[in-house]
């Protein structure tokens, strides 16, 4: 990739299209205790004014700073996006960056060489990308700080793992999620609502603890808001599954639940 392609503005992240941090900006979006939703995707509203301390596993969705928009999913390449529009906006903050510190951390943030896991956000500028989920949005704050941007106007949306999600929004997702397969099951395969509770609960209680022996991050088959990390969870529950001591035909008929849970989720 030659200079001029590096340096060239990212088109395909600078988004002009509604995103959804442009809707939730606009007071648009459907909100619920902190919660954005899309469709059966959720996302999290990141309060930018304070110290985040639980943000393990997170990854970046969006953010909206003065109307612009950007959409990344690693830390990394949000830091280097949010960085080169900062730049774009306020390309006279650039000189002080060389000696920008962080209070939490002793590294350097910013290089005018090319370092290893550093990324080029200006012609002979290098940003440190090398930081854990925490850091990295605590990086993000930092930044807009030193480019004095009001914080209480910039909209962060990031993912949690259903392990890191505040208990009562998960009950209420859960609760949510069971209503609605429920009566997908009902439907789907003509059904009485006593079957479809019967799955819901068997799952709860079967397929759920071998799920928690899988993953500590995705530890709840009712939680799921992405269909590729599902399928992945639900052939290693299918596995597990097999070396149980439960009898064959319990197996046969867990598996039928799986098969209908992911049938619901691509709905």
């Amino acid at each position: 990739m030659d200079k001029a392609e590096t340096l060239a503005p990212d088109i395909s992240n600078i988004l002009s299209e509604a995103l959804l941090v442009d809707l939730l900006s606009k007071k648009k979006a459907e909100v619920v205790e902190n919660v954005v939703f899309e469709g059966k995707k959720r996302y999290y509203i990141e309060d930018l004014t304070e110290r985040d301390y639980v943000l393990e596993n997170t990854t970046p969705y969006q953010i909206n700073i003065l109307d612009n928009s950007i959409e990344a999913h690693a830390w990394g390449t949000m830091i280097v996006e949010t960085t080169r529009l900062l730049l774009r906006m306020f390309p006279e903050k650039k000189k002080n960056l060389p000696n920008f510190k962080c209070e939490w951390s002793r590294a350097i943030i910013f290089s005018i060489e090319a370092k290893q896991n550093f990324k080029q956000v200006h012609e002979d500028l290098y940003v440190n990308i090398n930081h854990t989920a925490l850091h990295s949005c605590w990086l993000i704050q930092d930044l807009l700080d030193h480019f004095e941007i009001n914080k209480q106007e910039v909209y962060l949306l990031i993912h949690r793992p259903c392990s890191a999600e505040p208990k009562k929004v998960k009950e209420y997702i859960e609760n949510r999620f069971k209503s609605g397969f429920i009566e997908f099951v009902k439907i789907k395969y003509q059904r009485t609502q006593e079957y479809g509770e019967k799955v819901v609960y068997l799952t709860g209680k079967y397929l759920n603890p071998i799920l928690k022996t899988v993953s500590k991050s995705y530890d709840n088959l009712f939680l799921f808001d992405d269909n590729p990390t599902l399928y992945n969870y639900v052939k290693k529950v299918r596995e597990r599954l097999a070396l149980t001591k439960l009898e064959d035909k319990h197996k046969k008929v867990l598996n039928k639940y799986l098969d209908y849970l992911v049938a619901y989720y691509k709905e």
